[in-house]
């Protein structure tokens, strides 16, 4: 297995802003740190989480409505057990969550959100959307500077 990363750019590069997990992979995969395996996705579904189990660290990377201090936010994403499986579009704690019931492994994770502001029909970002990007990214850099590669690996769960 080794060190590796699993990133996950959620997003849809023909919704405005919605790009912005699509844009972050591109610009890692034009700089990368080290082994960091990179996966486009329009949604998450109950299928990676068997993806997952084979990696210690995932980031999960995506666009925001949401106004973010500095036009990003990179925070840890623990399993989440309360969230439903209703549909076939999942949040990263519900994946991370039948990861760990399903294949006994929890890896590290953390979700970058980058704050977008158009969401209509069409291609490129805003020009306030590039910009937290580039900021996004340079704390990337900054912060995973030997990208998640000192994980020990996933943890790996007792089975009842």
């Amino acid at each position: 297995m080794g060190n590796r990363t699993l990133v996950i750019g959620i997003g849809n590069n023909s919704r405005g802003d919605d790009g912005l997990g699509w844009a972050c992979l591109d610009r890692l995969a034009e700089r990368p740190l080290g082994a960091w395996q990179l996966e486009y996705r329009y949604q998450l579904a109950p299928e990676d989480a068997e993806l997952m189990a084979h990696f210690p660290a995932v980031l999960f990377i995506d666009a925001c409505a949401s106004a973010l201090p500095g036009g990003f936010s990179l925070e840890p994403c623990p399993p989440d057990p309360g969230a439903g499986l209703y549909t076939h579009q999942q949040t990263p704690g519900a994946v991370l969550h039948l990861c760990r019931e399903l294949y006994g492994r929890q890896p590290q994770a953390w979700l970058l959100r980058i704050q977008g502001h158009k969401w209509t029909l069409g291609t490129g970002l805003t020009k306030a959307a590039r910009s937290n990007l580039k900021q996004a990214v340079a704390h990337l850099f900054q912060y995973f500077q030997e990208p998640l590669a000192a994980c020990p690996g996933p943890t790996f769960l007792a089975q009842n």
